[in-house]
């Protein structure tokens, strides 16, 4: 009788990954669509432009040096080359729009042992999900299965499958305040709630001059659309794996807004300064306490209410 093969062993310098997110693969059919039928559109208008165009205006015009047809029905064979540029340039538009989409659409999203988040996106041309990801069908090292989200990844091995890593929280975050406030307010934090897509942008250290005194977002839409990177689309709460919703905050959200206590210079500055006015006065009024930290107790409300370990299913 066959017996089931033992685990690899794993390097220990090796980070270990477990999921936090995974797009099902049955909801690639619509963006592949989109993506072929733009590629078509584009492919027709480009040979319109490039070879049919051309060729029936020459011919045309052949058939008129040969006296076999008079100028009145050579004007009306001549096809007008600016209704075929204005075709290829909606298409190139449409399948412009449609690339960017395919190609920051997120197929999964890990945690690692050391803290890093780590991101993968669909596979170009077919938009195919990392080979890697077949361990969550089947796994061959083991006929035991007790859930996706336990399945654990070596970082080598989502390396080879050009993985992008991101080592420090508040390297990304959520673009769009609305969303933002939607996950906090509406959602209490529970990213299986928020069905649809978030985009997320990657940030830069200089990120902190947009933000003003107030905590709120100053950058233009432009520059969120500039420095978005990824879409995560969420189809339902099931792709969400439960306790995840903690560490994704944490990654994309907490930090971003200044909620992680030890996570910003200001905040920091803050929180020296409330310790110095306490030990110079002792009765600080509660009420001016939660004016100069609102920052902080925003996360205080948050850790309050806690967050769903796990979902309903």
């Amino acid at each position: 009788m066959a017996t089931p093969s033992k685990q690899p062993q794993k390097d220990k310098d090796d980070p270990t990954y477990t999921l936090l997110y995974h797009r099902s693969p049955s909801r690639s059919t619509p963006p592949r669509a989109m993506l072929g039928i733009s590629s078509f559109n584009l492919s027709y208008w480009t040979w319109y432009v490039a070879d049919f165009t051309p060729s029936v205006n020459a011919a045309a015009q052949a058939k008129a040096a040969l006296g076999q047809i008079d100028a009145e029905t050579l004007n009306i064979l001549l096809i007008d080359p600016k209704m075929g540029y204005v075709g290829l340039g909606v298409s190139l538009a449409i399948w412009g729009g449609a690339f960017m989409y395919v190609k920051q659409l997120i197929s999964a999203i890990w945690k690692g042992s050391d803290g890093s988040i780590a991101i993968s996106g669909l596979r170009l041309p077919l938009l195919t999900e990392p080979k890697v990801l077949k361990r969550t069908v089947y796994d061959p090292n083991s006929n035991i299965f007790d859930g996706v989200e336990n399945i654990q990844f070596t970082q080598s091995e989502l390396e080879s499958e050009n993985v992008a890593f991101y080592s420090h929280h508040g390297d990304l975050s959520i673009s769009g305040e609305k969303d933002t406030n939607d996950l906090l307010v509406k959602f209490d934090g529970d990213f299986s709630k928020k069905v649809g897509h978030l985009a997320i942008k990657v940030n830069d250290e200089g990120d902190d001059n947009s933000i003003g005194e107030n905590g709120s977002d100053t950058s233009s839409a432009l520059s969120h659309l500039s420095k978005q990177k990824y879409l995560l689309d969420i189809g339902s709460g099931d792709e969400i794996m439960p306790n995840a919703s903690p560490h994704l905050l944490k990654a994309m959200v907490i930090k971003d807004h200044h909620l992680m206590t030890g996570g910003n210079k200001k905040t920091q500055q803050h929180r020296n300064g409330l310790k110095e006015s306490r030990r110079n006065d002792n009765k600080l009024d509660g009420s001016n306490e939660n004016k100069n930290v609102n920052s902080i107790n925003i996360g205080r409300s948050i850790k309050k209410k806690g967050f769903r370990t796990k979902r309903n299913r």
